[in-house]
């Protein structure tokens, strides 16, 4: 069933990928607008990043602290759920990124490769952000009184995450670069 959806997706002609695309992105800004405001209303006392790689309980159990004397973790916990908006967003843009980028590619060419494998990359990243976000939810169950070694896998989602989404960003770069030298060079295994 999935396969047949992706396989449907992979086969839209190019403005269609493209529009996909533009939607995507589009959605992207707009909910990380709301999520950013979100997160800062809930007064985290440090960034996403920081607060989610930390592998260090007794930091995040101060930081949820610091929302609970703030009366901002109802705010914080509201986040989560609109930050499943921006893992959704993308995910969308990882993929459709990677099908446009495909498409400008030849057949069986590295900068193919790298653009399907950058879209894999981001879309994992994602799946990996949800998990990371779902696992929050049990930390903040009880905020100052969780397991210390509940942080471990939470920080470890949250670390692959950020280096699958990076790695997509770098692979879609060096795609696009690998079918620009392709077309100048003439030689269409590169690009």
């Amino acid at each position: 069933m999935k396969n047949a959806i992706f396989a449907k997706i992979r086969n839209y002609p190019f403005w269609k990928k493209l529009l996909g695309l533009g939607f995507a992105v589009s959605g992207l800004i707009w909910i990380n607008g709301i999520l950013d405001a979100s997160y800062a209303a809930s007064k985290f006392p440090v960034s996403f990043f920081v607060g989610q790689t930390g592998f260090n309980a007794e930091l995040i159990k101060e930081y949820y602290n610091y929302m609970l004397t703030q009366h901002t973790l109802d705010i914080y916990w509201k986040t989560q759920f609109i930050d499943f908006g921006f893992i959704g967003a993308t995910m969308l843009v990882g993929l459709f990124a990677g099908l446009v980028v495909a498409h400008l590619a030849r057949s069986g060419s590295w900068g193919k490769k790298f653009a399907v494998f950058a879209g894999a990359a981001v879309v994992t990243g994602a799946i990996f952000d949800m998990i990371e976000n779902l696992w929050s939810f049990v930390m903040l169950s009880d905020p100052m009184g969780f397991a210390d070694w509940i942080v471990l896998p939470y920080s470890a989602f949250a670390s692959v995450k950020f280096a699958l989404i990076a790695l997509g960003m770098v692979s879609i770069l060096l795609a696009l670069l690998l079918i620009i030298l392709g077309r100048i060079v003439g030689r269409p295994g590169i690009g």
